[in-house]
């Protein structure tokens, strides 16, 4: 069974925390009184370790093979509000200044999942009333205005390279959030149990369903038909409003009005790059059935029209869902991919392209939303396959993690290609020293040698010519 380990800075020992039926069992140290010290050497492949204090850096080269969580606390706990701020802003997560009807909540997070939730005044202070998410219980709430502050919430921690902490969102009365604070820590001590008793057992669970389970991915890349004036002709005239199917139409909210120019593919999931590619062909070629108008461009990439942004999202399934994937995800295929896109692509950030961003799925796996259209070219789907594929499989044997260093994600979100550049190297080391890597290289390392020489995609070209379908 896979253990959860949790490191205390200030007294370099570790406490291990597995779950068993009567409860929580605790080895090592206890509210600083020692119990017996445990070697490092314990950590095994596959173990988490959570930096519980904020003291120092961890050097994770102790812990092989491990997952390690708030390995940025040492750094948050020390920036400003004002780096944090700028930090946040960035990422699209700053919704301006005080708004005279904004409520402010303050949500303990525990790797993407609310664990209390209570709403404060100004002083910081607890209002009085039912509370909006019982200490300890977790679970996300059915009010949606209640989801957006706990996704703000998650995002604000993520952003700081955090996988624990608090933070304080304000709801304003147009529904938008802003990220007010944070900090790597949970204000309540009394939560400390409850906390690591739930992810202890879901750790141990997610580990033990994953063996043996079928990785596949899947995929609803965007694309857009353009007229030959420049224009977007809306893709419900072909595929209908809304969506159904394997090919239908994205929403894009205009004032109070909905419009869907954008077209959608949702393609059968498949086990390989190769697969699902040809899943996503098949779908080109039934949707070039019914566009019935051979004057139109289709086009792809990040903004291939001024304001339209589209989106690659990749789905996974049969992985479980961490805060580590997801870095991994950012830094081996976000980055890269920013490296290749077309220069206008930089404006689809930060309202689309944040760093981090998912969703869960119904049938148990989890949506990647970063990504842009890389419908652009077969090629550069199925490097996002690939590398996608890659990180679920070896996402506990690839040790450089490029998301979680400021300077690449400030270049990433400034479409600084010289700056973010600089992973480059690290990343193909990595990702090539992974059992696994031999079988996906193909696909990969086309998308490496184009970042590498600077070469961009180019967003006005009709993605029919390079995906093989008849115009």
């Amino acid at each position: 069974m896979a253990s959860t380990w949790i490191w205390r800075g200030s007294y370099d020992r570790l406490e291990k925390v597995t779950y068993h039926e009567n409860g929580l069992h605790v080895s090592g140290e206890r509210n600083g009184q020692p119990l017996h010290a445990q070697p490092w050497t314990e950590v095994k492949a596959g173990d988490a370790v959570i930096a519980w204090s904020d003291a120092r850096s961890i050097d994770c080269s102790r812990f092989k093979g491990a997952w390690v969580l708030n390995i940025n606390g040492h750094i948050a706990i020390k920036l400003s509000e004002a780096e944090k701020q700028r930090i946040w802003r960035r990422a699209g997560l700053c919704g301006g200044p005080k708004a005279e009807s904004e409520r402010l909540y303050r949500i303990g997070i525990v790797h993407l999942e609310p664990v209390e939730m209570v709403r404060i005044d100004v002083s910081g202070k607890t209002v009085q009333g039912k509370p909006l998410l019982p200490a300890g219980t977790g679970g996300w709430p059915e009010d949606p205005a209640m989801r957006r502050v706990i996704h703000t919430a998650v995002s604000a921690l993520y952003a700081l390279g955090l996988d624990i902490g608090e933070a304080v969102i304000s709801l304003g009365g147009d529904g938008r959030t802003a990220v007010r604070t944070a900090w790597p820590k949970l204000s309540d001590t009394r939560l400390e149990a409850a906390v690591l008793r739930r992810f202890a057992a879901w750790h141990a669970a997610a580990r033990a369903e994953a063996v043996g389970r079928q990785l596949l991915i899947g995929a609803d890349p965007e694309f857009v038909l353009v007229t030959p004036a420049g224009k977007v002709a809306s893709a419900s005239r072909f595929f209908g409003a809304g969506v159904g199917g394997a090919a239908g139409t994205d929403a894009v909210l205009v004032g109070r009005r909905l419009f869907y120019p954008v077209a959608e593919l949702r393609p059968e999931p498949a086990d390989s790059p190769a697969a699902l590619a040809a899943n996503v062909r098949r779908l080109l070629l039934r949707a070039a059935e019914r566009i019935s108008d051979p004057a139109l461009r289709w086009a792809a990439g990040a903004m291939p029209v001024p304001g339209l942004a589209l989106g690659g999202h990749i789905h996974i399934s049969g992985a479980p869902l961490t805060s580590r994937l997801l870095r991994l995800l950012d830094s081996y295929a976000a980055f890269p991919l920013a490296l290749i896109e077309d220069p206008a692509g930089r404006a689809r950030r930060p309202r689309y392209g944040t760093l981090g961003d998912f969703r869960q799925q119904p049938h148990g796996g989890f949506e990647y939303r970063t990504l842009p259209s890389w419908l652009i070219s077969p090629a550069a789907a199925k490097a996002a396959f690939a590398v996608a594929l890659l990180c679920a499989r070896e996402a506990l044997n690839i040790d450089y993690i490029p998301a979680l260093d400021e300077r690449y994600a400030e270049a990433y979100y400034a479409g600084d290609r010289s700056g973010l550049a600089g992973c480059l190297d690290g990343l193909a080391a990595s990702i090539s020293a992974t059992p696994g890597y031999d079988a996906l290289a193909r696909f990969i390392e086309p998308l490496f040698e184009a970042a590498r020489r600077g070469t961009t995609w180019d967003e006005s070209s009709d993605i029919r010519v390079k995906w093989r379908i008849p115009q």
